[in-house]
């Protein structure tokens, strides 16, 4: 299985390429061969194992822009759509999972993969538009963890963000994109989580604690031990247009990807109960989001509207050289371009095995690779916005994965639900 930057099990090339044609939902669960898997990861899990492992997939560098996000919307109305956009992602998970169960009623049946979920429910038009998403979910966050690699080889080096990204993209990443077989490097998919939760701490522990309300900290008055100027400000509660919530609401879903890596991971739980799933969803997804707006609350007040996009360039912008706080920045820094450089390969390859379909001499490999790794190290050290790339990457490709491809599963069937009443999951849909 295939491991995306932030460690979420993405559509691979079998998925994408070997589903039949369209088929009635009748003809998928009677006629289609069970996806049977050994005992090595059916139902082998317990419910805290497969909670850990979906955090483990969901957090990562995505939440970087967090703070800035709330910046934008302000502190009342950005905890209010962090909120709600986590209910969504409930939602869809508790969507997913009954439609699972549907067509793999027995215990050692699974379906392993988002994508061929959604292709057994819409058939070929599900096929078509998976793809679609995949090629530009997976291009289209490597251009944007690119913009955030470029910053970081800068900051680290002093050299041009730009030529260090040409050099890791020519010598590593794009080698690496060109191969068969990328399963060693899965290995490191939990190093965006580790990073995740470091980069976390580390605006935790950099904040000016004072135990006054409403957040126990100073306010606009940046990191511990900083020079940050006093211009006056004060944290806002509400958004200033409506142009600032059209901007910074994507950067939101794009964090909250639970969607795309849960149905694997449900393929590995013990008791697949309605109990049991929702609480894999609750409590995975709660974690997730005390995480969230750990980082978010309190690095937005650390900065107020001087917030950067990525909370590290404001760290790091702000924090006296020698001080703990400047050490911690490096060291976050360091842990966020090395867990980069060795997810983007992954991103690429997920990318050309979508377009490939069959393609597997080295110089096709190779060529689909250069477009793929050279068009977007072409955009990437442009003076583009993390904030912008982001954002449209995730109004295209992250709110069809998360939000809108579960509605229309559940509303092209339209299942009876095992644990709400009446039609409400259908309602919620809608």
């Amino acid at each position: 299985m295939a491991m995306g930057l932030d460690g979420s099990p993405l559509l691979t090339q079998d998925s994408v390429c070997r589903r039949p044609s369209r088929h009635s939902t009748e003809e998928i669960v009677i006629g289609a061969p069970p996806c049977v898997a050994g005992p090595a990861h059916v139902c082998s899990s317990r419910l805290g194992r497969c909670v850990s492992n979906l955090v483990l997939a969901v957090l990562g560098a995505g939440q970087l822009v967090l703070p800035y996000a709330l910046s934008q919307l302000g502190l009342g109305f950005g905890i209010a759509a962090l909120l709600l956009f986590a209910l969504l992602s409930i939602h869809s998970c508790y969507t997913l999972s009954i439609y699972e169960l549907h067509f793999m009623p027995q215990p050692l049946d699974c379906i392993e993969s988002y994508a061929e979920l959604v292709v057994r429910a819409l058939g070929n038009f599900g096929k078509h538009v998976c793809t679609a998403l995949l090629v530009l979910y997976a291009w289209g966050g490597a251009l944007s963890f690119m913009v955030i690699l470029k910053g970081e080889l800068e900051w680290l080096t002093g050299v041009s963000g730009g030529v260090c990204l040409v050099v890791v993209a020519a010598l590593f990443i794009l080698p690496l994109s060109s191969c068969e077989d990328l399963s060693a490097l899965k290995t490191t998919s939990p190093l965006g989580c580790i990073a995740g939760l470091f980069i976390t701490a580390v605006v935790l522990m950099s904040t000016r604690w004072n135990g006054e309300a409403p957040l126990g900290a100073e306010v606009c008055q940046g990191p511990r031990g900083g020079d940050h100027q006093d211009a006056g400000e004060s944290l806002r509660w509400w958004p200033d247009s409506l142009a600032s919530v059209a901007a910074a609401l994507p950067l939101l879903s794009f964090a909250l990807n639970s969607t795309w890596a849960y149905v694997p991971i449900l393929c590995t739980l013990k008791d697949r109960t309605p109990t049991r799933y929702s609480g894999l969803i609750c409590s995975s997804t709660g974690i997730i989001v005390v995480n969230y707006w750990l980082i978010s609350v309190y690095g937005y007040a650390m900065f107020c509207g001087a917030t950067k996009p990525n909370i590290l360039d404001s760290l790091g912008s702000e924090a006296t050289p020698g001080t703990g706080v400047a050490q911690l920045v490096y060291c976050a820094r360091v842990a966020l371009a090395t867990q980069l450089s060795l997810a983007l390969p992954m991103r690429f390859f997920i990318a050309r095995r979508s377009l490939d379909c069959g393609v597997t001499s080295l110089a096709g490999r190779l060529s689909l690779s250069v477009g793929l790794v050279g068009s977007a190290t072409g955009l990437a050290i442009l003076p583009l916005s993390l904030a912008t790339v982001l954002g449209i990457v995730s109004s295209l490709c992250a709110s069809m994965i998360i939000y809108i491809l579960p509605a229309l599963v559940d509303l092209s069937l339209q299942l009876p639900d095992p644990l709400l009443p009446g039609r409400m999951r259908q309602a919620v849909s809608v």
